[in-house]
């Protein structure tokens, strides 16, 4: 597995993944490697893109076939909800060619815009728990899905606490809420605001967060599946302020996407 967030607010847009990919051979664990890029970004549509879960594809790792869409698929002036579906669509013509059942292929990306100013966060992916695993679609998470007025979607947004979360989300959940405490305990013990209140401010919390859980595996002696080796963006509707993707690396060694590999 992995961890990707990806954050809304009124100061932009934040996705941040560790770099680790889980590969096994049927239940047995192979090996964790540390050269996955889940972050990516569309300079053209001002989109970004945070991937989880299953990394196969025929031909190719996710990453790099991300890559190659956000570079060459998106157009300028493509909206985030044509993105989605696009990317929906061509993701499962290659699935469709590994010829395995929809629920082996559990993975999701990210995809996170701006629409009539506002930052919006969807997620293209196979299916709620509650539902049976079917191909990918994009799912309108925020602020659409939820019915929001667009007075309450305003209020959430300057209140920073708009967010998805994919992989070893229990772990970060659980993070997440001791934060709240925390967070407010500063705030009314030394004045101090946890995140600042600011893009940057943001882009550090969630970093920050991400790297609490890789080194929580570590300490209680759990496979390495997040690790503190991260690719993250920050972005608002004038485009890419922060850049820290990591590289696309090649997959190495003869077969290596015969193996159930994992973001």
């Amino acid at each position: 597995m992995s961890l990707v967030v990806s954050d809304i607010s009124t100061h932009g847009i934040v996705m941040v993944g560790d770099s680790a990919i889980t590969r096994r051979k049927g239940a047995k664990l192979v090996d964790v490697v540390s050269d996955g890029s889940k972050i990516h970004y569309s300079e053209v549509g001002n989109i970004g893109f945070a991937i989880w879960g299953r990394c196969n594809l025929p031909n190719h790792r996710l990453d790099t076939w991300l890559r190659g869409f956000a570079d060459s698929k998106v157009q300028r002036g493509d909206s985030v909800e044509k993105v989605g579906q696009l990317l929906a669509r061509t993701l499962n013509e290659q699935i469709a060619a590994m010829k395995e059942p929809w629920e082996n292929q559990v993975r999701g990306i990210h995809v996170a815009g701006f629409r009539d100013g506002l930052p919006v966060l969807f997620h293209v992916h196979c299916g709620h728990p509650e539902e049976p695993p079917h191909e990918l679609r994009l799912y309108h998470d925020y602020p659409d899905d939820q019915r929001w007025s667009i007075q309450q979607f305003e209020s959430l947004l300057a209140r920073g606490v708009i967010h998805l979360r994919n992989g070893f989300y229990r772990h970060f959940a659980a993070l997440f809420d001791s934060m709240q405490i925390y967070m407010a305990s500063l705030d009314r013990l030394l004045g101090v605001k946890l995140p600042q209140p600011s893009l940057r401010g943001r882009f550090d919390f969630y970093k920050l967060l991400v790297r609490f859980v890789a080194n929580t595996l570590t300490v209680t002696g759990q496979t390495q599946s997040v690790n503190d080796r991260l690719s993250a963006i920050a972005f608002d509707g004038n485009g890419l302020q922060i850049d820290e993707r990591l590289a696309c690396m090649p997959e190495k060694g003869e077969g290596a996407t015969d193996l159930a590999s994992y973001f």
